[in-house]
């Protein structure tokens, strides 16, 4: 019979080292942990399941039948765009949730993802299992490289794609400083903000990079459904004259600073945490937040496709939604209870506007958004 002392002493040296493992920047591998105390080896799996007796309840249908095909695989290799503090809390998360899978990541932005999956499917690598990112799943989704899988747990998300999981949204909000702003100045709408009397006052992002100011003209188009509208918006940006800015967290600490009146856009995760800090900042709710999924893509040529789905679907769950909303990023499921979740931000009548990639951004950005923007 197992000393149940020599146990808990074990048990004590795994959550150790566990809270002490780090998963490195890029294809870091973290296997299972195996404790040895007094001559007493004990891995985290067996232990686990020696004395737990029964496995916790499911997070969502199938998962437990799920997990042993995954564990079989033993490994799970995601590709993303999100950054090394995000992805490592999140696979963290996972392997607390799933011992016995050993996991590897590779940070990096868009283009540079796409091109590495291209190529790679190209010549028919099995090399990665997630692409976990916005703009990049949907283009690869055009390309052939991507596997279609609708998440069982659609019913509880915000917005739906049948072709790959969301399991996160970025919401962008119209922010403004408090301190430069009266309440009766401030604009009540994205279009209001192309009014002369903004001109020099405006934090505005590079909408020919295909950041967040690209995604919000997308969107906005198909809101609005006026080309002539959509047109002078964009001209109308141009005209404030003033710089243009490669990173929404440099934006936001100019809109902070009170370098500037406004940002075009903000990103609600920034706003949230300036105004804990006491930062006068705050966002305007009668412009309708722009929705920008961020997607858990299965790789069409995945070594190992049942983790790719666990992987997904624990993003999806309760658990891994609530890793996400403490990273600030926005969950993608409805009535989350959270500060960062879009029914906390805005009413729930509230207009909403889902960016809808176009299959190659870059192609769009030059034909449609560029030739206005430069002849502005």
């Amino acid at each position: 019979m197992m000393d149940l002392g020599r146990v808990a002493l074990a048990l004590a040296v795994v959550a150790l080292l566990t809270s002490v493992a780090s998963i490195g920047y890029v294809a870091t591998s973290v296997p299972s942990l195996t404790a040895k105390v007094d001559g007493l080896s004990i891995s985290l799996d067996k232990l686990s399941q020696q004395l737990a007796g029964a496995k916790p309840p499911e997070l969502f249908r199938g998962e437990w039948a799920l997990y042993e095909k995954a564990k079989a695989e033993g490994k799970l290799i995601v590709y993303t765009v999100w950054d090394v503090t995000d992805i490592t809390a999140l696979l963290r998360g996972f392997q607390k949730r799933y011992p016995g899978i050993e996991v590897e990541y590779w940070s990096a932005k868009n283009p540079e993802i796409v091109t590495r999956v291209t190529e790679e499917f190209k010549r028919g690598a099995r090399s990665v299992d997630v692409i976990a990112s916005d703009s990049a799943p949907p283009l690869l989704f055009a390309l052939g490289a991507i596997e279609p899988y609708e998440t069982v747990q659609k019913d509880r998300l915000i917005v739906h794609d049948p072709r790959m999981p969301i399991v996160s949204i970025q919401i962008q909000v119209l922010a403004y400083n408090t301190k430069l702003l009266k309440p009766e100045d401030v604009p009540k709408s994205w279009e209001d903000v192309i009014n002369p009397k903004y001109m020099g006052k405006v934090a505005l992002d590079d909408p020919l990079r295909g950041g967040p100011l690209t995604w919000q003209l997308i969107a906005l188009r198909e809101y609005w459904k006026d080309d002539a509208k959509w047109a002078a918006y964009i001209r109308g940006l141009k005209q404030l004259k003033v710089p243009v800015y490669r990173s929404t967290s440099q934006m936001y600490s100019l809109l902070a600073a009170g370098e500037y009146a406004i940002s075009v856009p903000a990103l609600s995760q920034d706003v949230l945490r300036g105004k804990e800090q006491g930062a006068p900042v705050d966002w305007v709710k009668t412009a309708p937040p722009i929705l920008v999924p961020r997607f858990a893509a299965i790789y069409k040529n995945a070594p190992h496709p049942n983790a790719a789905r666990l992987f997904a679907e624990w993003l999806i769950s309760t658990e891994g939604q609530e890793v996400f909303a403490s990273l600030m990023r926005a969950p993608s499921v409805r009535d989350f209870p959270s500060p960062i979740a879009l029914e906390n931000m805005f009413p729930k009548d509230a207009t909403k506007l889902l960016v809808k990639f176009p299959d190659d951004p870059s192609a769009y950005i030059e034909k449609e958004i560029k030739p206005i923007w430069v002849s502005a």
